[in-house]
């Protein structure tokens, strides 16, 4: 086989890699991109819907069910739970009570609501959170076909790109958090999505590609205030410049500082040439500088809609609830940035890197991204540290109860585009297989017990982490995981008559509620032998196999059959599709 040409010119140290050439994705027919795209999509979503919990994991799921529901009957987005309504909830316009969740995560999941009313078995409420608890696996799978795409953009040829999104599907904290009715696996697909827009927005030099970017991070806005701390830098990749080879070499260990400091040295003076381009007539650079303008347009537009969704609810334009709600919990909201830091990235608790292994690869290969598209790298750089910044200095930086650093989710696909650019190392094909082997079993593990188990068994309170900021470096899900995924072949105690933990025992996918008030939490282990939910395997195919049919909240055959279909269609259309040789 020849070798690869060479680029002539000022980048020549820079090689044209054999995925750059005719065979790549990039050049692949339209209708087999699209046919292989779908059959992406199909798998995973299959795969993401056989493995959820087919239940509301959280409370926080079962607030913004209360309001889907309540929008799709009393056309009012009010919230009407008795039972964790008053805890999670403020009073608003006319005596009514509100989330103080944004807006999407509810309205999304209206039309899975509706199909529960009309196809579940009675009583209806069941059949309707069993489908509730769906929008997130349907959302976080459409991050994989993004994905793809994006590789093809890149250059990759269409096996590696689709190897990789599988990778980023599979062996990444994004498939159980796609399981669980926390909406953090859709604020990843929108990141990805406006970062997608906007990198194409860039090589096609599009202004609606541009629009339709900042539409997609306008959406994050939407979700929550705090990504408008992002967004600014999310946009960055609709912007296009080119840098000197020499800023692209590879950083090395016994050069680190000297090298770092060259890096942002020529950094600041590529922005400032840009800048200076820009200003002075068109160009490239001033076209640029329009579509990260347009892109923030759109970002306005859908921060304009949050202030109405706000005034609606509470009569105010920046009002939300959730300051209000925070304070009258009385746990703090700022912590140690210190120790949120050491949280999220080594804490055996919450680390990223534990909870999902592969995201090493991202960053051994961003330096050769950059070498491609130093505007793309930008983008995912600045916008990571100025997340991970932010929530280091929240006290809540670990997001319980829940399994591994949730906030950090939106970031996972964005460093999954630089997985392929690992550079040439020794045993560079063993380390690969070991972290992806490593991330999928770490998720494998996720999915096979419910998360709050953990946080029974040791009796914490609700606010743990507020009482010890250091908990996350004492005690870990992940450690823990195994034993209580081996415990499962014991099956559940004698002491457990009954599924949930909710006083009405017929109801088995409302969310788990904590103990009685005249239970101390200490109890909690010895409380929560009584209840199955926490002994019982969490994909619903697998518990709800347990229960008398009466209890199941859908016709379980019907929808396991079409959901193994979905699956199996989307395999099949892979394996039709996909070229035999690159």
């Amino acid at each position: 086989m020849a070798s690869p040409p060479i680029a002539k010119g000022p980048q020549a140290d820079v090689r044209v890699f054999p995925e750059r050439l005719p065979t790549s994705g990039i050049f692949c027919p339209t209708s087999l991109k699209a046919w292989i795209t779908a059959g992406i999509f199909l798998l995973v979503l299959g795969v993401y819907l056989l493995s959820g919990p087919g239940r509301i994991d959280i409370v926080d799921g079962e607030i913004r069910f209360d309001v889907a529901l309540n929008w799709l009957v009393y056309r009012r987005p009010i919230v009407t739970d008795t039972w964790i309504g008053p805890a999670m909830s403020e009073p608003g316009r006319e005596g009514l009570r509100y989330s103080y969740y944004g807006a999407p995560a509810s309205a999304f999941s209206i039309p899975l609501i509706w199909l529960g009313l009309k196809t579940g078995p009675p009583p209806r409420i069941p059949s309707s959170q069993f489908f509730f608890s769906l929008t997130s696996a349907i959302i976080g799978a459409g991050v994989a076909p993004i994905l793809f795409l994006f590789y093809l953009e890149l250059g990759l040829t269409i096996r590696r790109a689709l190897a990789w999104s599988m990778v980023s599907s599979f062996a990444t904290y994004i498939w159980p958090i796609s399981t669980s009715t926390f909406d953090n696996a859709q604020h990843a697909f929108f990141a990805l999505a406006a970062v997608y827009f906007g990198f194409v927005a860039a090589r096609r030099k599009s202004l609606a590609f541009a629009l339709a970017g900042g539409a997609m991070a306008g959406t994050l806005i939407l979700y929550q205030t705090y990504f408008l701390l992002i967004v600014p830098a999310l946009a960055l990749s609709t912007l296009e410049w080119r840098t000197d080879a020499a800023s692209s070499l590879p950083i090395v260990p016994e050069m680190l500082v000297g090298r770092l400091q060259s890096h942002f040295q020529r950094t600041y003076r590529t922005v400032l040439s840009f800048s200076r381009a820009a200003w002075e007539g068109p160009g490239d650079a001033r076209s640029s500088c329009l579509r990260y303008g347009l892109f923030l347009t759109s970002v306005v537009a859908a921060t304009l809609v949050s202030f109405f969704y706000n005034h609606a609810r509470f009569g105010s334009w920046l009002e939300t609830g959730q300051l209000r709600n925070a304070m009258q919990t009385k746990h703090p909201l700022w912590g140690n940035p210190l120790i949120g830091f050491l949280t999220l990235l080594i804490s055996p608790g919450k680390s990223i890197f534990l909870y999902s292994p592969v995201l090493i690869l991202g960053g051994l290969g961003i330096s050769r991204l950059w070498r491609r598209k130093p505007g793309l790298v930008t983008a995912i750089a600045t916008s990571s540290l100025l997340l991970v910044l932010f929530l280091s200095c929240m006290a809540f930086a670990g997001g319980d109860w829940c399994w591994g650093p949730r906030y950090l989710t939106p970031l996972l696909p964005l460093w999954a585009l630089a997985f392929p650019f690992v550079p040439p190392m020794k045993r560079r094909r063993e380390l690969v297989l070991a972290l992806v082997v490593l991330g999928f079993c770490v998720q494998g593990l996720a999915l096979s017990v419910e998360n709050q188990r953990f946080f029974f068994s040791r009796g914490l309170d609700d606010f743990f982490w507020a009482e010890d900021p250091w908990c996350y470096f004492k005690d870990s899900a992940l450690f823990a995981r195994p034993g209580e995924a081996l415990s499962l072949f014991d099956g559940a105690p004698a002491s457990a008559h009954v599924f949930n933990t909710i006083p009405i025992p017929q109801w088995t996918t409302y969310s788990i509620l904590g103990t009685p008030p005249n239970v101390p939490r200490k109890l909690a282990p010895i409380w929560m032998r009584n209840f199955q939910i926490f002994f019982l395997p969490r994909p619903w195919p697998l518990w709800m196999l347990s229960l008398p049919p009466i209890l199941r909240p859908i016709y379980m055959w019907i929808w396991l059959t079409l959901f193994l279909g979905i699956t199996a269609l989307g395999a099949g259309l892979i394996y039709l599709k996909l070229p035999a040789r690159e």
